[in-house]
Order: structure tokens, then sequence, then C-alpha cells
């Protein structure tokens, strides 16, 4: 006999009103509409992916066959789950270029300001007749 999945376990441990209605919110998102369920189910297998949980891979892929899904086509479901994975790392590695990016405007900032309190002063002295314009 299959282990009923650890998700609708959990809910079932909460209490009954919070197992029927995640139940009834994953069967109203299922069910066949704009998307069919064979194409839900490779979103499934993906965002299982994309978000590294195994068991939950496993699941959807065999939910995905079932449904008539090709190992093609998992595996192309699969790789567009890599690759936005993929995508978000590189999302997040940017913030490194944007530490520099932020440095770097701040010792800009600085030098702009100590060219300009230099101007100042040379603006004073001339004023005074200390420096010529020559």
């Amino acid at each position: 006999m299959e282990q009923k999945a650890k998700p609708n376990r959990f809910t079932e441990a909460i209490g009954e009103e919070v197992d029927s209605a995640f139940k009834k919110l994953a069967s109203e998102i299922l069910k066949d509409g704009a998307l069919t369920l064979k194409e839900k189910s490779l979103i499934a297998v993906a965002c299982a992916i994309a978000v590294r949980c195994d068991p939950c891979t496993r699941v959807h892929q065999k939910q995905a066959l079932k449904l008539g899904a090709s190992q093609e086509e998992i595996l192309e479901a699969a790789a567009v789950a890599g690759l936005v994975r993929m995508g978000s790392g590189f999302n997040t590695a940017y913030a490194l270029l944007e530490e520099d990016m932020t440095r770097t405007r701040v010792q800009y900032k600085k030098i702009l300001m100590k060219r300009r309190r230099k101007m100042n002063l040379l603006k004073t002295e001339y004023h005074r007749g200390n420096l010529t314009d020559t």
C-alpha cells in the first residue's frame, strides 16, 4: 500500500478543516482549464525541480507520465526549470556587481567633492587677488 504524500499527511495532522481546504484548493487549481492537466503536471514537475524538492519531483513526474507526458516533455520542462533556477542565481549574484557599482559611485562622488572644494578655494583666492587668470 502506497503511503500518502507528506503534504497530505501534514494537512491531515493539522486538522480536518485545513486538510479539506488544501485538497479543495488543489482540486480547483489542477482541474482542466486554459491549461490541460498534462500541461499543469509538466509545470508542477518544473516547479518541483526549481525549488529543489526531490520527493515532489518524483511525485509530479509520476503524475505527468500518468497524464500522457512523454519522458522527452518531462526532460524539457526540467531543463526550463534548471534555466530559471540558474537565472535566479545570476540575479542574486548580480548583487555583487551592484555593491561594486555603489562603491564606485561613492568613490566618484568623493573625487567630485574634492575637486569642487579645490575649485571653490581657487575661485576665492582668485577673487582676493592672490591668483591671476593666466
